[in-house]
């Protein structure tokens, strides 16, 4: 009986501690948090899922390194809609100069105007409060080989609550690698990485992020073609998910877009379609791409519309 004892006691310690550790949640442990949305219609039509497949200067937010796929100049902008009535746009400019490309990256994130409330006004006091975020970046890219590309991105951010600000200095590292097997590309990513911020004497990480991706075509019998893209995001301050995503092109110029995070029950699929390489004048041409992403529970669906020109 007393052996007996012993060893249920031992037993019950060693699942309580496996209990306790598999439950913690990292969530809300950094700032900063606009950093981690998706920003434009190809990546939010794939869940994310646009560090391996990305080809102009629209991979600012995905993989750095695959600027590097431009021939000459890339132009993009996108507006989108995101919780609570807030907003995010984003422009981005790339271009080549010989074996390397530069680029400048820029993303304001609003939200609506809200009346201020205090203890002894509960109802409104009448003044207005703004907030809201900035983001300005620098990247650079280059294809070291025929197979591997590398790029970097240093980033200033700023966040604004009513008379408070704080900001920070981040920096990206991207990677590409076309394996020569199939069309399979894989990509490595660090995104986020810098120093903590200290606003009103609490201090904050940086949303630190890991990315893998992988895509290849899957069917590729003219004129259709898909292509399959796998990736893995291991998020510092939060649990890591996988997203699935496909891409059905029709003609080299007709997109449709489905993508998926598993385990991120917040949101459900993700929708999208595009228009690509439309020649406009010379060897100028223009893609516009939209998507929709599904909202499991109070909020509203997320719309986003993306315009690039290159050439």
């Amino acid at each position: 009986m007393k052996y007996t004892l012993i060893a249920f006691i031992s037993i019950s310690s060693l699942f309580s501690q496996i209990d306790y550790g598999f439950n913690f949640s990292k969530g809300g442990l950094a700032g900063f948090q606009f950093l981690k949305i998706e920003t434009g219609a190809v990546s939010q039509a794939f869940s994310g899922a646009y560090s391996a497949s990305s080809r102009d200067s629209k991979s600012f937010s995905n993989n750095i390194s695959r600027i590097s796929k431009i021939s000459d100049i890339s132009f993009s902008v996108s507006n989108q809609n995101w919780i609570a009535g807030s907003r995010i746009n984003t422009a981005s400019f790339a271009f080549r100069k010989k074996d390397l490309v530069f680029g400048i990256n820029a993303l304001s994130f609003s939200i609506e105007e809200f009346e201020e409330t205090t203890v002894s006004s509960p109802t409104g006091t009448g003044r207005m409060v703004k907030a809201g975020n900035y983001l300005f970046g620098l990247g650079l890219a280059r294809n070291f080989t025929d197979k591997l590309s590398l790029g970097m991105q240093l980033k200033y951010v700023e966040e604004n609550i009513d008379n408070y600000s704080y900001s920070n200095v981040l920096f990206d590292f991207g990677s590409n690698y076309e394996t020569g097997f199939r069309d399979l590309n894989i990509a490595f990513v660090f995104q986020h990485i810098g120093p903590d911020v200290t606003p009103l004497d609490t201090k904050f990480r940086s949303p630190l992020m890991f990315r893998i991706g992988m895509s290849d075509y899957i069917y590729r019998i003219e004129p259709l073609r898909s292509m399959m893209i796998i990736e893995l995001v291991h998020p510092t301050d939060s649990e890591d998910y996988l997203i699935l995503a496909q891409d059905l092109e029709l003609l080299e110029k007709i997109n449709f877009r489905i993508g998926s995070k598993i385990k991120k029950s917040i949101f459900g699929h993700s929708f999208g379609f595009g228009i690509k390489n439309v020649n406009i004048s010379g060897n100028n041409t223009i893609s516009i791409d939209y998507s929709i992403m599904i909202s499991n529970y109070v909020f509203k669906d997320f719309h986003s519309l993306s315009i690039s020109l290159n050439r």
